[in-house]
């Protein structure tokens, strides 16, 4: 039997739309045993049914792996544990559940993927790369994918231990392909400009520790836009972070939630936002979370 913990992520990171990530310290846990018949059965630690299996994304990612390799005869007793990581909240919810599925249809088939393996596998099922593959290696990585080649180049960034994620996660959601449909198809070149200067400059301010450039570096104009506008309470909350000490802050992936980033060592954040939240129409959830460096994690029970 096999234990598998999957972190969850934050994507595009203000300018770096389908191309940054970061992992974070909150996560789902699922566990795989092998059995001598081919059914393939799923049950919930909880004892509650929280998503049916023609929806559960570890369980199809499994089946998808499993059928792919020609080990679909293989039986298991799929076991979902604790899911801390909210379903649609722009969070990687869909990322987490795909490399767990990966994870363990790996196991069933006596670890035969590689790394790079696993990553292309993800990478293919959920479309883009800058989720899946935080989410297996940890920290906050750049993807890219090669549009010829089908490769997924990569490059993983050392994010500050001494910055924290203030997370805002609302009680509602906003799902991707809805938030995909409100962006353009085309693009000014002031606005790629924007990005791109913008995205570099953040990505040499976290290098070399300059947080003063963060807040400026986080300006977006590629999505942020025009996915706010599905974000409710969003200009409030967002007026709201820059009144505080926050260093920057940004839509996380396709939204809704939203994070602020600030110093370990401020103590006032909660105590101004906590009372704030309560104001609100929707009830909004915050979660103080570090970043996670270890990524995907298994641990072997037999």
């Amino acid at each position: 039997m096999i234990k598998i913990k999957v972190p969850a992520t934050s994507a595009n990171m203000g300018p770096g739309f389908d191309t940054l990530g970061v992992a974070l310290n909150l996560f789902n846990t699922i566990s795989v045993e092998k059995t001598k018949d081919n059914v393939h059965s799923v049950s919930w630690e909880n004892g509650k049914v929280e998503v049916e299996d023609i929806d559960n994304y570890v369980k199809l990612t499994l089946d998808n792996i499993l059928s792919k390799y020609g080990f679909e005869d293989t039986g298991y007793n799929l076991t979902m544990g604790e899911c801390q990581i909210p379903i649609s909240r722009g969070l990687g919810s869909s990322a987490a559940s795909i490399v767990a599925g990966i994870f363990a249809a790996n196991y069933l088939m006596d670890f035969k993927l590689s790394t790079p393996e696993i990553i292309h596998l993800a990478t293919e099922i959920e479309g883009h790369p800058d989720n899946v593959v935080p989410t297996i290696l940890g920290n906050m990585v750049i993807s890219c994918l090669d549009h010829d080649s089908h490769k997924v180049f990569y490059s993983t960034v050392d994010f500050p231990d001494e910055i924290q994620f203030k997370v805002l996660i609302p009680d509602f959601r906003v799902s991707t392909r809805d938030a995909r449909k409100v962006l353009p198809t085309e693009y000014s070149l002031s606005q790629c400009v924007n990005n791109i200067s913008r995205v570099s400059m953040l990505i040499n301010a976290l290098n070399t520790r300059n947080y003063d450039l963060l807040s400026f570096s986080l300006k977006d104009e590629i999505h942020e836009p025009y996915r706010i506008k599905l974000i409710h309470e969003s200009d409030i909350i967002m007026q709201k972070l820059k009144e505080t000490n926050v260093v920057g802050s940004f839509i996380s992936g396709a939204g809704p939630t939203l994070i602020g980033l600030v110093k370990c060592e401020d103590t006032e954040f909660d105590l101004i936002f906590n009372p704030f939240l309560k104001t609100l129409n929707h009830a909004w959830m915050l979660k103080s979370l570090t970043v996670n460096k270890n990524g995907t994690t298994y641990e072997l029970l037999e």
